[in-house]
């Protein structure tokens, strides 16, 4: 049992301040006998110990406020992977990049190479004529005509392609001669199936009549005549016109096919009208500029001289001296008219360097555009497809002399016999 000391608080129950805890006086023992002098003397002491302490207040300490609880908003995940999966990705876009430089240097490097190359074989071989425009003028050539024997390997190899036989002016007399005996296979078409009084007619008339002859956009048609070769050659020139892309002449005509057919069978012909009707055609056509000017460019033309002109009429004509009508020629105009690029007397176009030597002499350039016309677009035709045939960009004035004749100012034609100033 703990023993008591009179006026002594047992230690336990002692409330200790900071002050208390940190105390360095040392506190004397309490006496174990009862002294009366003691006594009231250490009673005395505790008193004013106790007021003292009153007046001190015990440092409690104060715990912290109790944070919200967290909400996790991701769960952090150990992969051990994921630093080499991302030094594999760094090293794969590296060298993509690296490649892709290199890749770039080599191309400017070889593009610098070519073009000092290019150059070079320039200077070698300057004067000499470039192949590709050989190949170029070749093959304009292989497009515009085609002869018996080519049309003959069509045919037997069953090649998709029209055969069109180009009526004359006299439509009962054609109808009736294709009647009499036709290349097989042929089917005929009349001048006013394309033109009406020296215009062409609408591109959407001609479609209808197009298709309902059985032509498509990819048929290789083939025109031909009687021998006057005026008509076929103005037939192509429709079909260019109106957007074909694959149409040729045949050289020679129908006369040219059965002097073949007199040597071998092979070139056939036969005999009534064309066989029952033909399918429907899907040809679309459209409006090709390019072979074609009208009266508003000719006009202009007087004045900036972007293209070279050529009259398909006779020299009479145009020089006006022939009867019959007031005829004459467009200021600036070279006289080519249609004997002069085809030999009627054994039905073939003149030698290619005849026509050569002939546009040469008129002073006409392959680097400038040629407008060819005449009375009715039909000689001008003509001289139109030898013109292209030969490399010239040619274009057909169709409203030709009439209607320059009457719209055209004074000083820019020439009629009659007045020469030219």
């Amino acid at each position: 049992m703990q023993k008591w000391s009179v006026g002594v608080r047992p230690k336990e129950y002692e409330t200790k301040t900071v002050e208390d805890v940190y105390n360095t006086v040392e506190e004397v023992d309490t006496k174990e006998y009862e002294d009366p002098d003691y006594f009231y003397d250490e009673l005395g002491r505790v008193r004013r110990t106790e007021k003292r302490m009153a007046k001190k207040v015990p440092m409690i300490a104060t715990p912290p406020p109790i944070p919200p609880p967290m909400t996790p908003t991701h769960i952090a995940i150990h992969n051990p992977k994921n630093s080499t999966s991302k030094r594999w990705k760094i090293a794969c876009v590296s060298a993509t990049v690296t490649l892709l430089a290199v890749f770039i240097l080599a191309t400017i490097l070889s593009f610098f190479f070519f073009v000092s190359s290019a150059s070079s074989f320039q200077k070698e071989s300057y004067g000499l004529p470039r192949p590709s425009m050989e190949s170029s003028l070749l093959s304009k050539r292989s497009d515009m005509e085609i002869t018996p024997n080519h049309l003959l390997t069509l045919l037997i190899t069953k090649r998709k392609i029209c055969i069109l036989e180009a009526a004359s002016g006299d439509e009962m007399k054609s109808r009736d001669a294709f009647s009499l005996d036709h290349i097989e296979s042929a089917r005929l078409i009349f001048h006013s199936n394309m033109s009406h009084a020296g215009v062409p007619v609408h591109p959407l008339q001609f479609q209808r009549f197009a298709r309902s002859q059985g032509i498509d956009n990819d048929c290789h048609i083939i025109v031909y005549d009687r021998g006057q070769m005026i008509w076929s050659a103005y037939t192509v020139w429709i079909f260019k016109l109106f957007g074909h892309q694959k149409v040729s002449l045949l050289s020679g005509g129908y006369l040219g096919w059965k002097t073949h057919q007199a040597r071998s069978g092979q070139y056939k012909t036969e005999q009534g009208d064309a066989p029952g009707k033909p399918r429907q055609g899907d040809f679309l056509a459209s409006w090709n500029d390019s072979v074609i000017i009208t009266y508003d460019d000719v006009l202009l033309n007087t004045e900036i001289d972007n293209f070279d002109v050529v009259d398909a009429q006779t020299k009479e004509e145009f020089l006006g001296t022939a009867q019959g009508a007031l005829y004459g020629h467009i200021k600036g105009a070279r006289n080519i008219p249609v004997d002069a690029v085809y030999d009627w007397a054994v039905g073939q176009w003149k030698a290619a360097d005849h026509l050569k030597g002939l546009f040469n002499n008129n002073a006409l350039s392959l680097r400038k555009p040629v407008i060819v016309y005449c009375s009715t677009s039909l000689r001008s035709a003509m001289v139109w497809w030898a013109l292209t045939r030969s490399g010239y960009n040619g274009k057909i004035y169709f409203g030709g002399w009439p209607e320059w004749v009457v719209r055209a100012p004074d000083g820019l034609k020439v009629i009659g016999t007045t020469s030219e100033s």
